[in-house]
């Protein structure tokens, strides 16, 4: 199944363009995420602004006596500032080139109220002050419950530190809370998130299966091009890609027609002109000797075996005839009636061997596999089973089988091995071409295979009537 979606093909387009767009909303969102994420340390850097700003505007109206009880009212009311003999940020270098802005900004901005040294410092994590944490009520409601979530954030998300020198060598120290980062997906917004890439699927899936729907029909109907050329050519819709395609499908198929016309009627005709001198032959030969008019009536034997063959191997080609429902039990068991001693074996019959099929064709197919079978060994077992979506037929005998070198030979037209070189034995090559024929004609195969014991086995596989491929 996995191998199925990962061939190229519509599945595994419809993958590329799902795979493609969830790529770029993610990619998206880490985008808007790092441009709010720095909005926010922006906002963030001109609280604390706002903030040092204030607190040096009440220390400088303050009498120096004052100063330490104003600095403890400004924490209750906000908490984070001190009045220390040393600084809260040690180091007198900042961190980073936006710390290093922002302290400029700050020293500009209070130097004039006394600053003499300015240093701000970015602390992440650690214990802060939570708003929420002794307000919370026994039923909270969604309101106190947003709140709760935004302070605890807000609590663990690190804080800003600022430490300024004042004239007289105390340091006033300052924190501010540092807004915490805003997450790729919130609660709230998740199930849209999952409803918008639902419908992006949906929608790719609909416009690949509206944009592969040509080809799937082109294939389907290539397939019954192999089986029968007959059939009527291919409607050209779809792209222009695919009526192009189309159009050189249905291009090949009339000239492929053509020319198996053109082979038939040739096998055809020269079959029939044939036997009129033939016969002509037969009765001559009955006018001379015994002798030597059975032995010119044993080529005129030959010569007709090998017309008749000819004869048959082409129309083999011909358009498929009429398709029935066929009980392949019961067609086997008719097919050898006229060979005493076949035996036959179904290894499950409570699965129904039904196909649709020329019966007549079908029937040939076995006629000569049989016959072919009988021939070259002693015993000859027919089995029947059911593969998965298959109706299988084996034709197995006991006799020397074929050697592996030839087998890829051997359902060639005209092609007789060296131990069946002798027409008596051999035929003239055209049994096996013809049954391989018919059943590809049917929409099946033919597989020709040594048995381990010995002898030949010919399998048959046709599709079972009432079996849906997934």
């Amino acid at each position: 199944m996995l191998k199925a979606l990962f061939r190229p093909g519509p599945g595994w387009l419809i993958i590329t363009v799902v795979v493609a767009l969830f790529a770029l909303e993610i990619t998206a969102l880490g985008v808007a995420t790092h441009e709010v994420s720095q909005t926010s340390r922006a906002g963030d850097l001109l609280r604390l602004l706002e903030r040092v700003e204030g607190a040096m505007r009440v220390i400088n109206a303050a009498a120096p006596a004052e100063r330490q009880k104003a600095v403890k009212l400004l924490d209750q009311l906000s908490p984070g500032v001190s009045l220390d003999r040393t600084p809260l940020v040690t180091s007198p270098v900042a961190d980073d080139d936006a710390l290093a802005e922002t302290e400029d900004i700050l020293l500009n901005s209070v130097a004039a109220r006394g600053a003499i040294e300015l240093r701000v410092a970015e602390q992440d994590g650690g214990p802060a002050h939570n708003p929420m944490a002794g307000a919370r009520s026994d039923d909270p409601g969604p309101v106190e419950l947003g709140l709760a979530r935004l302070s605890s954030s807000l609590a663990g998300s690190g804080r800003f530190l600022a430490s300024i020198q004042l004239s007289d060598g105390a340091w006033l120290n300052l924190s501010s809370p540092r807004s915490p980062p805003p997450p790729l997906l919130s609660p709230d917004s998740l199930q849209w998130y999952v409803l918008f890439s639902l419908l992006i699927v949906a929608a790719s899936v609909l416009a690949v299966r509206r944009l592969t729907a040509p080809y799937r029909q082109l294939e389907m109907a290539v397939t019954q091009i192999g089986h029968d050329l007959r059939v009527a050519p291919i409607d050209e819709t779809g792209s222009n890609p695919a009526r192009g395609l189309i159009r050189a499908i249905n291009t090949m198929q009339q000239r492929l027609k053509s020319y198996v016309a053109d082979y038939e009627y040739l096998a055809v005709a020269l079959a029939h002109d044939l036997r009129t001198p033939l016969t002509r032959i037969r009765l001559r030969s009955e006018l001379i000797g015994e002798e030597t008019g059975a032995k010119i009536a044993g080529d005129v034997h030959d010569i007709e075996a090998i017309v008749n063959s000819v004869l048959e191997f082409a129309r083999s080609g011909a358009a498929a005839a009429a398709r029935e429902t066929v009980d392949l039990p019961v067609l086997v068991e008719r097919t050898i009636e006229d060979f005493p001693g076949v035996a036959v074996a179904e290894e499950d019959r409570s699965v129904p061997l039904l196909i649709t099929s020329d019966a007549t064709g079908l029937k040939r197919c076995l006629f000569n596999l049989i016959q072919n079978a009988r021939r070259h060994g002693d015993e000859v077992r027919i089995i029947l089973r059911a593969e998965d979506e298959d109706a299988v037929i084996l034709v197995e005998d006991n006799g020397p089988g074929i050697p592996a070198s030839e087998l890829p030979q051997v359902l060639r037209p005209f092609y007789r091995g060296e131990a069946s070189r002798n027409r008596a034995s051999g035929g003239i090559g055209l049994g096996l071409a013809i049954t391989q024929r018919i059943v590809q004609s049917l929409g099946g195969q033919l597989l020709l295979e040594n048995r381990e014991a010995g002898g030949l086995r010919a399998t048959i596989r046709l599709p079972r009537l009432g079996v849906v491929s997934l």
